[in-house]
């Protein structure tokens, strides 16, 4: 294991630590050169209103992940700036279900969600905190799994932006941050969690899903690191459709 404590090693047994230490994962996959950042669904409805603590705020949102989720946002903004800066593509995902809940599938049976009414699209609930709002030309897929691969066209967005590196915030980090990673790391792109942008209700889950990514499909690392990755890019030309 690194010297450096990492938000996850307070869940790690010892054995964990001795077959991490001889097993060679973890390993620093690296980043390309053509980027992409993508905000997966940091709504209000996950987020809340305001930095509240998650016990009142699972009063008015059910999915609510606490004040880590504004810890995030405020993490997120200056790489979402950098990258606008730089012209990368930004990518938004936005959950969200028609009134009748039809789309929301076996979800229905899973969990509250299925029938949650903050989760309804064209409501406050279900909007990009305003802090991290898209802008006309930013992307937005709408997805109703958890992977933003799955049923949308986010790949053939990718493929024409000539992406190869996806650069993953926001939440849940064990649900569609997770499932996205893998998916993005199975269709061979480098995948990169900026430690601190990523958050999730369960402290455990949060904690031992990064540990998880780092170990086989991401480079989990601060936040800073990414950063100067974006400083030192050079502006991308924009892409053209003519």
């Amino acid at each position: 294991m690194s010297d450096k404590p990492r938000i996850w090693d307070r869940f790690l047994t010892e054995r964990d630590r001795k077959v991490y230490q001889q097993s060679g994962y973890g390993r620093r996959g690296g980043f390309g050169s053509r980027p992409a950042l993508f905000i997966i669904d940091v709504q209000y409805n996950f987020c809340g209103d305001g930095p509240q603590d998650i016990l009142e705020g699972l009063k008015t949102y059910r999915t609510h992940c606490g004040p880590e989720a504004w810890d995030a946002v405020r993490r997120i903004e200056p790489l979402m700036h950098l990258a606008r800066d730089k012209n990368i593509p930004v990518f938004y995902t936005e959950s969200a279900r028609r009134a009748d809940m039809l789309d929301s599938g076996v979800q229905v049976g899973k969990s509250h969600r299925g029938k949650e009414k903050t989760v309804i699209e064209g409501t406050h609930a279900t909007e990009t905190v305003a802090p991290l709002a898209p802008r006309p030309q930013d992307i937005r897929i709408a997805k109703r799994k958890p992977s933003c691969f799955f049923g949308t066209i986010f790949m053939s967005h990718l493929n024409f932006l000539d992406v190869d590196t996806l650069i993953l915030t926001g939440c849940t980090t064990s649900g569609c941050l997770r499932a996205t990673a893998v998916d993005a790391y199975s269709y061979n792109f480098k995948v990169v969690i900026p430690e601190e942008t990523a958050f999730d209700r369960f402290e455990a889950s949060h904690a031992v899903n990064l540990f998880d990514l780092n170990c086989k499909y991401a480079d989990v690392i601060p936040t800073e690191e990414v950063e100067a990755y974006l400083r030192e890019l050079p502006v991308r030309e924009t892409a053209s459709v003519g």
